[in-house]
Parts: structure tokens; sequence; C-alpha cells
């Protein structure tokens, strides 16, 4: 390949890489059950059923209000494989098994995971109870540093998908009165802002940095159903809508520093603002099963399974108008060469949980959880600005009941990373690496019935 093609086609592994949510990037935890226990399809019994399961919603009479946020600290650690020609430019040495010497870890990092919700049955005791909902189920960020072999992979990136929506859960009448039903209509907004560096031709001097910005809104809906069992057992179920998106904004590449001159030059360079007309991802749908079995009135059992279609997300199409602002580079410029393999497969979690109520003059709920989170994305399409792997995690919590209208909730989850070691990259540059890390999440939640 010319040298012109090399560098158009490093640019577009970049813009190839946006995170996805669900299974395996960022598992969506709100709510005292689901960080408490990490189970919620099934017995939903607070105002984050719109999300897990809107039939939740049946049995929460009267008008409430929620409110809830999770915070998150990360600790990661990566070893990066060095690639073909990366001794011409950088200076990091190179350890006898073929990885850059040191681990890379970010400086900073962020989560957060906000949500407000507003309920009500309108008075009517045997009506839907409806609800509105606002919730940034993902705003995360990481920053890298920039002064070692990973900033030619990223170096800054966030990713926020928020969500606002309108719900309605209705417990049927008689004789199927044991049925919950529920739906939810809404609108899913997502944004992804990254930064990297650049050097295509693999020497030293020629470098460029890469600013992406887009966003995209989509509909988002999801039905869901509830059923008493015979033997204190509840089953649930419930699917969430997934949707194709195409975010829009804007493109920057300027030179990096210690760079003098732009090898495209001679027909304009390649160093400008541009927009980005399309980038797609998709969001794929997912199917939700719950158990609850209340073994005695003190002590509750459940397990939840979750199943994400992946298998939607086969490729990465790009448009950008680089071509309508630079002509002359449209002779290295094919309608292909933003594109990027994905190759995504479908991804699960399953969780187990338990709630128990120890003391008998005291209304507190203690629960705790286990997890585990299989990756969609197979080892050779894997990116550290959106890095997945499998994981595992255990969970802890506290609600208090204050009278008959307070509730109060605290919980934490710890995540393991799965150790993994990616040998088969088919990236440029080749991001072939090991990989590990932990989250550490603390919650809380209010909710007051009036």
């Amino acid at each position: 390949m010319n040298r012109s093609g090399t560098i158009l086609v490093a640019v577009s592994i970049f813009l190839g890489a946006v995170p996805a949510q669900g299974g395996g990037f960022t598992i969506i935890e709100v709510g005292a059950r689901k960080t408490g226990m990490m189970t919620g399809i099934a017995r939903p019994d607070d105002l984050t059923a719109v999300y897990h399961n809107p039939a939740g919603l049946a049995d929460q009479r009267g008008t409430r209000l929620h409110l809830s946020s999770g915070f998150c600290l990360v600790d990661a650690d990566l070893r990066l494989r060095a690639w073909e020609g990366s001794e011409n430019y950088i200076e990091t040495p190179v350890g006898p098994d073929g990885y850059f010497e040191g681990t890379i870890k970010p400086t900073r990092y962020f989560g957060v995971m906000p949500m407000f919700v507003a309920s009500s049955d309108f008075g009517f005791e045997r009506g839907p109870v409806a609800a509105f909902s606002v919730y940034v189920p993902d705003f995360i960020g990481a920053f890298m540093p920039e002064d070692v072999p990973s900033r030619y992979l990223v170096t800054e990136g966030y990713f926020i998908a928020g969500v606002t929506s309108l719900s309605l859960g209705w417990r049927l009448p008689e004789p199927f009165s044991r049925v919950r039903v529920g739906g939810s209509l809404g609108a899913l907004y997502i944004r992804q802002e990254g930064k990297k560096w650049l050097n295509p031709l693999r020497l030293a001097h020629y470098e460029y940095r890469v600013h992406i910005v887009g966003e995209d809104w989509r509909p988002f809906y999801n039905l869901g159903i509830t059923v008493d069992l015979p033997g204190s057992v509840t089953f649930g179920a419930s699917f969430i809508g997934g949707a194709s998106v195409e975010m829009k904004g804007r493109l920057d590449i300027e030179l990096a520093p210690g760079t003098d001159t732009d090898l495209f030059s001679g027909v304009g360079g390649l160093a400008g603002n541009y927009r980005l007309k399309k980038m797609t991802a998709e969001v794929p749908p997912g199917l939700n099963l719950g158990i609850s079995w209340d073994v005695i009135p003190e002590l509750e059992v459940a397990a939840d399974f979750r199943y994400w279609f992946y298998r939607v997300y086969e490729i990465q199409r790009i448009e950008t108008n680089i071509t309508d602002v630079k002509p002359g580079l449209s002779s290295f410029l094919t309608p292909e060469t933003f594109n990027t393999p994905k190759e995504y497969e479908d991804s699960w979690t399953i969780s187990l949980g338990a709630r128990a109520r120890p003391f008998a003059a005291l209304p507190l709920d203690l629960m705790a959880g286990w997890t585990y989170d299989h990756s969609p994305a197979p080892s050779h399409t894997k990116s550290l600005d959106s890095p997945t792997v499998n994981l595992t995690g255990f969970s802890l919590g506290a609600r208090y009941f204050l009278g008959e209208r307070w509730r109060f909730s605290a919980t934490y989850y710890r995540y393991w990373y799965l150790h993994q070691e990616v040998t088969d990259s088919v990236l440029d540059p080749p991001q072939n690496s090991e990989f590990s890390g932990t989250v550490d999440t603390i919650s809380v939640q209010t909710e007051v019935v009036f």
C-alpha cells in the first residue's frame, strides 16, 4: 500500500472504535436490587423497574419519587505488545516477551449513573401506574497518558447513553390478577468523544492528533411481564429494544507536537476540521428472564439471565466530508475506506442474589449477589478505546424503610475484568495486549411515597 493509502486507513481504524452498551461493555446497574443483589427482573420493587421490567410498576401504588446514582472507581492494568515498525518512533524499551516494558494505567477515570423517576396511580386503586423517568445508565470517561505507546490507540474518551421515557405497569383483573404487564416508550441519546495520536508511516516526526465527536437520538422501548406462581415464586421476563445508531458530529485532525510537515500538503493537507456525516453502531436488543422465591417470609433468593443479541453488530460504517473539503484526497479514499469489521457474538449475563430481613423489629433489608458476564467481542477486533472482556463480581447492599413513606438504600459491588491476552488483533496498529482490572461502585438511592 502506498503512503497516502496507509495514512487514511490508519484514520479509519481510529474512527471505527465506538463503545457499545450491554453485556461485556457496560453492565446496566441501577436500582437497589440490581446493585445490591444483582437481580431485578422477577421482582422489581422500586421505580428502576422502568428499565429492568416495567411490569414491576403495577404494585407501586400512590405517588412516588425516586432519586439515585452510582459512582465508579476503576483500577486497570494494560500491557501492550510492540508491533512491526514501532521501534522507528517509540522509544519505550521492548522486553524479551515482545511487550513494551511497564504497565499502562489511566491517569483519570470517572463513571456516574444518575436516575430520576416519578410515578403515580392517580388515585385509581386498581388502575395502571404511570411513570416518567430520566436516567443515564452510562456516563463514563477515561484519560490515558500521552507519553506511552498506548497514545496511538487512545488518549482520551468518554461515552454517554441517556434515556428519557414514559412507562406504564398494570396488574390484570381477575381471574388473571397473578399477572402484571408493563412497557416503556421514550428516547435514547448517545454521545461519544475520543482522542488519539496517529503515526501511519511509523517514522519519527510525522504524527497527527485526531479528535472525534458524534451524537444521535434513537427511539427506546421495553416490555415486561411478571407472574406469581404457587409456592411464593415469581417469574419475570422483559425485552429491551435495540437501535441502529448513526452518530453525526465533527472530526478534527491536527499535526502532533514535534511534527512540522503535513504529508499531504501537496493536495491541501490531511490536517483540518471536518464533518462526521455518519458513524454507525448497534445497540443490541436484549431478552431478560428472572425468577424469585421467598424461601421464608424473611428470606428471598433470586436468579436473572440476560441475553444481548450482539450478532447484529457485524460492521461499522463511517462517512465524512474529507473529500468534499479536500478533493485532492479523493484518489486515496473509497466508500469502504472507513468501514471497520466488528463480527460480534451474542453476549449474556447470569446473576444470583439473596435478600434477608434478619431483625424482626427493624425494617432493614440486607442483600448480596454474584454475577458473570460474557463479552460479545472476538479478540481480533478488541480495542483499547472500548475494551470488553469477560467479568465476574459480587455485591452487597442494605435498604432501610423509614415509616410508610421513605426508603433509603446503599449498595456496593466489585467487578473483576478477567485476565485476557490478545494475540490476533487485525487493527492497525495491532492492539495485541494483556488486560485485567477491577471496578468498585458505590450506589445510593432514595424513594418517597406520597
